[in-house]
């Protein structure tokens, strides 16, 4: 079957419903998706740079951003799209990263963002070309999962020229209006390079304004090391942070805890089936010394930022933590998340106890957080009994006599 005919059987099958009613209700549920959960329209720039890293093959990839007068194409060399790729990128919930551990997405409708901006969006990647177009629909329809065979010459002289000039393996073309105001809000999200703090193998994010390069951020390994990796970010090549970090990967998930997971509706399969996790966190590093951070400054990752600032840890923290679809707060009931918060307790001694044997050893407890007090929250209930129990059996602070004491 040629790459044309499966995309035109595709949109066959996913255009027909037993009744408009029907087809109705699909529509209303993508349109609550594309622009009531993701209220904020940058949002969608999130969901392709994770993307772009679950697709990417090896590390140091680059994702591009082009902003041409009526649209952004967003480019990125991982893997090309496949048959299966297409189909989950024109479903709602079916991701083909749900079973993979090394992927960061899982619900499957982080892609259906871009719609809550824009009603044409086109794919090219090895072969495939095709677009999601809301207004060739004569009834309503959930254009949103309806593939349309595109030639190049059916899109402005603009875009053809962009898409013939880049060599990259996916490209996606985002047509809005003002795209200037988008260009502004991308470089504020951008301004100081953090969200390549956490992504496995993405560690550089150009911008263009009609091919003309506007700005860049960049990650760069400066020093690998079993206590901790120096990485040094840069904005138009200017150094602008420096930070050390460190993952603890392949963390086994306790019995009783998968036990309970299993038990809980609530959580996805893929950390049902898993049988590790990882938790990573980066400290910020200031005249060659760790520096606390700001509250405002102290986010929660899920390998991207989310908005959750309310626990002001004095680092960073990364993992697999569920969110709200807009990745703008914590579920703070779910049992994945109060474990997680338990071993964000456990794992930040732990790298305290290693790098109280480091250069840094006299620096660390710029790094020890405080029990939380106040609002009862799960979370916090999770994470002060284990900062507790963890702290009074692990030595990790210097004494006079050069002893590590707990």
């Amino acid at each position: 079957m040629s790459k044309k005919t499966f995309i035109q059987d595709l949109c066959r099958e996913n255009s027909t419903f037993s009744s408009q009613r029907q087809a109705e209700m699909v529509a209303n549920l993508l349109d609550t998706v594309s622009s009531d959960i993701y209220s904020e329209s940058q949002r969608f720039v999130f969901e392709l740079i994770q993307n772009a890293d679950d697709a990417a093959r090896n590390t140091n990839n680059e994702i591009h951003f082009d902003f041409l007068s009526n649209c952004l194409i967003v480019s990125h060399n991982g893997k090309p799209f496949d048959e299966i790729d297409i189909i989950s990128l024109t479903g709602a919930g079916a991701s083909t990263k749900r079973a993979d551990p090394t992927k960061t997405g899982y619900k499957g409708i982080g892609f259906k963002s871009v719609f809550g901006k824009s009603e044409r969006v086109t794919i090219f990647s090895d072969g495939y070309q095709f677009r999601f177009d809301k207004s060739v629909h004569k009834s309503k329809l959930p254009w949103q999962i309806i593939p349309i065979w595109t030639e190049l010459n059916e899109l402005s002289n603009a875009i053809q020229k962009s898409i013939s000039d880049n060599n990259y393996a996916v490209s996606t073309t985002i047509e809005i209006k003002k795209p200037e105001e988008l260009l502004k809000e991308l470089n504020e999200l951008l301004s100081n390079g953090q969200i390549l703090l956490f992504l496995r193998r993405v560690s550089k994010i150009s911008v263009s304004h009609n091919g003309k390069p506007v700005s860049s951020i960049e990650k760069k390994i400066i020093r690998l090391d079993a206590a901790f990796n120096e990485a040094t970010l840069y904005k138009d090549g200017k150094e602008i942070s420096s930070w050390i970090t460190k993952t603890f990967e392949k963390i086994s998930i306790p019995p009783d805890t998968k036990e309970e997971l299993r038990q809980d509706e609530k959580t996805p399969e893929k950390l049902k089936e898993a049988d590790y996790t990882e938790l990573s966190f980066a400290a910020k590093i200031e005249e060659g010394k760790l520096k606390s951070l700001k509250s405002e400054e102290s986010l929660i990752f899920t390998y991207l930022p989310t908005k959750v600032s309310d626990f002001e840890f004095p680092f960073l923290i990364n993992g697999s933590f569920l969110t709200n679809a807009a990745r703008e707060g914590l579920h703070e009931d779910r049992v994945w998340n109060q474990w997680l918060f338990k071993l964000t307790a456990e794992k930040i001694i732990d790298w305290l106890e290693i790098l109280s044997k480091s250069k840094f050893k006299f620096q660390i407890l710029q790094l020890l957080p405080s029990k939380f007090g106040g609002i009862h929250n799960e979370l916090r209930v999770s994470f002060n009994q284990s900062l507790e129990k963890s702290a009074k059996q692990k030595e990790f602070i210097p004494s006079k006599n050069a002893k590590l004491k707990k």
